[in-house]
């Protein structure tokens, strides 16, 4: 039999005979157990129990060990610890309700209830130590409630009848029975089994049991290790799972304690009127998020139902009710509360400062990962996170040991770039790098967030070379963020000559591996008025915020350097001796050096040079001492030696000194508007004197380029663009001896060539390229190239031994018909005087000719092709060829108008367009007139029909015949009807039907021989 070491039958007695004493004692109670195992405690039997065994090896004053054990096949739960065994009061205090027996320091349990979470999962649990045991169950319950209502004692009614309306929910911890002590060799002092439910006890135990960690294990600092252990459901060797989980964790953590004062406990109840209180923060694994319900309460100090999100676990002593669920509201509540943010913010720091010790994080970016965000999960989760921010404010969480309050931020990417931060550091101080995703917690904390692009706007001028270079390479990744370019572009760097200036429109010169040449470049550069960025700050990105990256080559096409150059340039010309001028025209010189003579802009032929006879003028008027130039183009004066000596000749001819013929190119020309302005906007051949002359237009330069303009407009049309023009210059310096050299040149050179052969085309119009329009007026086009060509002088001398199609292009035709319309008044002034015979091989030259260039000529521009119009014409009148007033000829498409007065001959086809063209009547426009008498009429012989089908059958025989009263020998009325006085008359007034009169002869054969009139027309195949 068990000895009662405990005295549980008088435990037992006294709760019977209350129970038969009161009406309402066995329902509190049975409700009470109820609520402790249904409600406040459902789910934390494995904590309960831990925290009896820490509060046991806590009362023997050593650290301890636990064992919990779950055995799956025989669903019970096993609790085995070492410390103070069980005794007599600890059996009365779990057997009672709000009766604990707990005291002292390092105790965690002090209200009496906590035993009770057994009931939440088992009707049987056993307490055993070496000193004895005790056993409760309902089992053992049900047996003392069936002999006490057997009784025949007052109450025994009453409590007979709530023992069975309770049926199985009796309170079973109030009716406690010896039990077997623990052997004295055993392991453990005190052991508790646990005998479950069913298999939904199991499965909450197996949950709870999974909870348990380190973290847990900071609510009971007297344990030094537990040991879970889970057994199979077949034996207890069966998927066995066992852990060992240390007291002693190895997570960052920050304690704190402290005293409430009186008044901050006077309103709790008197179990809860603690004055020392204490705090721990645990961080949570890897610095995350809570990845575990019960890790998202308040621990207090064993888990709570108060939700705390954040990334650690707090354990602290906030006064909680009996259920230790939630925090009695109280203002030792929120002292405790705001304790803990500015703990929380302290450990943030510790983090900070030591990233060794913070598992999980990355230095001060990652502590900040940690910071409170989103929105609470309690009030007091709200009360805590808001002294943390508070704290954090000042807490120096960032690189470098700054508080956020204290911390300037550049928002975006820039604004996690360890190197950029770097290199504005000893500018903005305070500035620290934060990763993107932090940037809003540190701008909630109170730092100062700004735009890269506002940053780089407020960066002082003063800054050194060096330090400029370093920054802008740190910009240089992050130069795409909105509105970077543009501040830089406003901001003040240094220059080379020790200003400071805007980014914009400064000069980044190249780097040389002649040290001779990088100075003097700068030096240039500067005495031409640029702002030439200091060597040791020059940046490729200068440039994409609106710096210009320059070269010798790049300055001289710069307009300003250009403007600058040409104002000394003028000044020098004009006969000033100011050495600023000077000087800027040696600079300007020393570019084109700098620059080896290629790319050279127009603009330097006007740069003043000294000349042998000791004047000074520009470049382009010049040529160089020696040359081909020198000795054909008298017109220019040679440069004097010792200047050629100073600059070299290829530098001097690079900027504009000639040594052979130029060829320039005239960029998108267009003809003159009918007010007369030429495309250029200039007028006369000196036009390149004028002060609104483009310095980089070539036009101005060509002689007579105005009125080459104003010629292609009357070719081409007014206002036409006709494109890029490319032309010789300076032929108006050739020496009249030179030409057959010049032109021999000209021939010969490439360039040269294509500029004198090239004409102007539009459409369907052309005109002769500016050189070949020159060389023409100079050599007085057009010629002939041989002696069958009449009207036309021959070849100059000047051009014996060039090329045809050098001939050609100034001027030379081999034929009238080659001649364009603006040469026909030239030629047709070379007529004989009126009245004079003209050979009649030549009528027939100058008469095709014009009724060829009417029929190539668009309608529209026969009218004004020939200027000036002829005043004398070759006229057919009769028979003879003689040169007659164009006043008094018309033009005839047929031959019958000749014998009628002074007809110019044309094809009928053409007849309208040479009148046209000539300004002349046409013959007939006014109506056909009749002979003056009729005639016989004829039969034509029959056998002449079949050789034409236009041929007529009759004719109107005339023994004299006149028109308009003038005696003519055959004529066709306006019916078609021939009238003769011959058979020749006959044959000519036949061809003039047929429209051929070149067949008359022919007609006048057949006519005599009408048997052989086949045999001789068939011969009109061949014509």
């Amino acid at each position: 039999m068990t000895e009662d070491v405990f005295g549980t039958a008088a435990l037992r007695h006294a709760v019977a005979e209350a129970w038969l004493g009161s009406a309402t004692r066995f329902r509190e109670d049975a409700n009470s157990e109820e609520d402790h195992a249904r409600g406040h405690y459902r789910d934390r039997v494995v904590v309960e129990l831990l925290q009896n065994a820490a509060d046991a090896a806590a009362r023997a004053g050593a650290r301890g060990h636990a064992l919990v054990r779950l055995d799956l096949a025989e669903r019970r739960l096993v609790v085995a610890n070492t410390g103070a065994a069980l005794d007599a009061d600890g059996v009365a205090s779990l057997a009672s309700l709000r009766a604990s027996a707990k005291s002292g320091a390092g105790l965690v349990g002090r209200f009496g209830v906590g035993f009770a979470a057994v009931r939440s999962v088992s009707d049987d649990v056993t307490v055993r130590s070496r000193s004895g045991g005790v056993r409760f169950s309902a089992a053992a319950t049900s047996e003392v409630l069936a002999k006490l209502t057997a009784e025949d004692r007052p109450g025994a009614e009453r409590l007979a009848a709530d023992f069975a309306d309770r049926g199985h929910d009796l309170p079973v911890l109030r009716l406690p029975v010896e039990a077997p002590a623990l052997p004295a060799d055993a392991e453990h002092d005190t052991v508790v089994e646990v005998a479950l439910r069913d298999d939904a006890a199991v499965a909450s135990v197996r949950a709870q049991l999974a909870d348990v960690d380190d973290v847990l294990l900071l609510a009971f600092p007297a344990f030094d290790a537990v040991t879970v252990s889970v057994v199979g459901a077949n034996s207890v060797d069966a998927d066995q799972d066992t852990r060992r989980i240390s007291g002693q964790s190895s997570r960052p953590q920050r304690t704190a304690t402290g005293r409430f004062e009186e008044a901050e406990v006077a309103d709790l109840p008197r179990e809860h009127r603690r004055l020392d209180w204490s705090l721990t923060w645990a961080l949570l694994p890897d610095g995350g998020t809570p990845d575990a319900p019960r890790r998202r309460v308040l621990h207090a100090p064993t888990p709570t139902d108060v939700g705390l999100d954040l990334p650690a676990v707090l354990l602290a002593t906030f006064p909680v009710d009996a259920g230790r669920r939630h925090v009695l509201p109280c203002a030792a509540t929120e002292r405790l509360a705001a304790a803990a943010g500015r703990e929380y913010a302290a450990l943030l720091g510790d983090l900070a400062g030591d990233p060794a010790g913070a598992p999980g994080t990355d230095g001060a970016a990652g502590v900040l990962g940690l910071v409170p965000t989103g929105l609470p999960a309690s009030e007091l989760d709200a009360a805590i996170r808001s002294a943390a921010v508070d704290a954090l404010r000042t807490t120096p969480l960032l690189d470098g040991g700054v508080a956020p309050v204290d911390a300037l931020v550049i928002t975006g990417a820039p604004g996690e770039d360890p190197e950029l931060v770097a290199a504005l550091a000893p500018v903005l101080p305070g500035i620290v790098a934060v990763p993107t995703g932090h940037q809003a917690v540190v701008r909630s904390l109170g730092a100062t967030v700004a735009s890269l692009a506002d940053l780089v706007d407020d960066l002082p001028a003063g800054l050194s070379p060096a330090r400029w270079h370093a920054l802008l390479t740190a910009l240089e990744p992050h130069a795409a963020e909105p509105g970077v370019l543009e501040a830089l572009a406003g901001t003040r760097i240094p220059l080379a000559d020790g200003r400071v200036a805007g980014v914009r429109g400064a000069v980044v010169l190249p780097e040389s591996a002649d040290d001779g040449d990088e100075a003097s470049l700068a030096a240039t550069a500067r005495a031409l008025g640029l702002r030439v960025v200091h060597p040791d700050a020059a940046h490729p990105l200068l440039l994409r915020a609106g710096a210009v990256a320059t070269d010798p080559r790049r300055l001289l096409h710069d307009p300003e350097v250009r403007d600058v150059s040409l104002a000394a340039a003028e000044a020098v010309l004009e006969g000033g001796t100011d050495d600023g001028a000077l000087e800027l025209v040696s600079h300007a010189l020393a570019l084109v050096r700098l620059a080896g003579g290629t790319d050279v802009p127009f603009w330097t032929g006007e740069l003043p040079v000294p000349t042998v006879d000791g004047e000074t003028v520009s470049l382009r008027e010049t040529v160089l001492p020696g040359t081909w130039a020198a000795e054909l183009f008298t017109g220019l004066a040679p440069i004097a030696p010792e200047f050629v000596a100073r600059y070299s000749a290829p530098v001097l001819a690079a900027a504009g000194a000639r040594t052979e013929p130029a060829v320039y190119t005239v960029r998108d020309v267009v003809t003159p508007e009918a007010d007369g302005s030429d495309g250029s906007g200039l007028e006369g051949p000196d036009a390149g004197s004028d002060a609104d002359q483009d310095p980089d237009d070539p036009s101005g330069w060509l002689a007579g380029w105005s009125d080459y303009l104003r010629m292609l407009a009357g070719r081409c049309g007014a206002g036409v663009a006709v494109g890029d023009l490319v032309a010789v210059a300076d032929l108006d310096a050739v020496g009249d001896e030179a030409w057959p050299s010049v032109l021999s040149r000209l021939s010969s050179d490439p360039d040269a060539r294509h500029a004198l052969l090239a004409p102007v085309r539009t459409g369907r119009a052309s005109a002769p390229s500016y050189t070949a329009w020159w060389l023409r007026e100079r050599f007085g086009a057009p010629f002939a190239l041989h002696d069958g060509v009449p009207l036309l002088p021959p070849a100059p001398r000047d051009l014996a031994g060039l090329d045809v199609a050098t001939r050609r292009a100034l001027g030379g035709v081999e034929a009238l018909t080659d001649l364009d319309a603006a040469d026909w008044p030239a030629a047709l002034d070379r007529l004989p005087a009126v009245g004079a015979s003209l050979p009649l091989r030549d009528a027939l030259v100058v008469w095709r000719g014009l009724a060829r260039l009417s029929a190539r000529l668009d309608p529209s521009d026969r009218s004004s092709a020939l200027d000036p119009l002829p005043d004398r014409l070759p006229a057919l009148d009769g028979s003879d060829v003689v040169v007659q007033r164009a006043d008094d000829v018309e033009v005839a498409g047929t031959a019958r108008w000749a014998a009628l007065g002074a007809v110019l001959p044309a094809p009928a086809a053409d007849a309208e367009a040479l009148a046209d063209l000539l300004d002349l009547p046409l013959a007939g426009e006014d109506g056909l007139p009749a002979p003056d008498m009729p005639g016989t009429e004829r039969e034509l012989d029959p056998r002449l029909a079949v050789l034409d089908h236009r041929m007529p059958t009759s004719w109107f025989e005339h023994e004299r015949l006149s028109v308009a009263g003038r005696p003519v020998p055959w004529w066709v009325d306006a019916t078609g009807r021939v009238h003769a006085t011959s058979a020749a008359g006959l044959a000519a007034g036949i061809a003039d039907v047929l429209g051929r009169p070149d067949r008359t002869v022919l007609l006048g054969a057949v006519l005599a021989d009408p048997e052989r009139a086949v045999a001789l027309w068939v011969t009109t195949a061949w014509g």
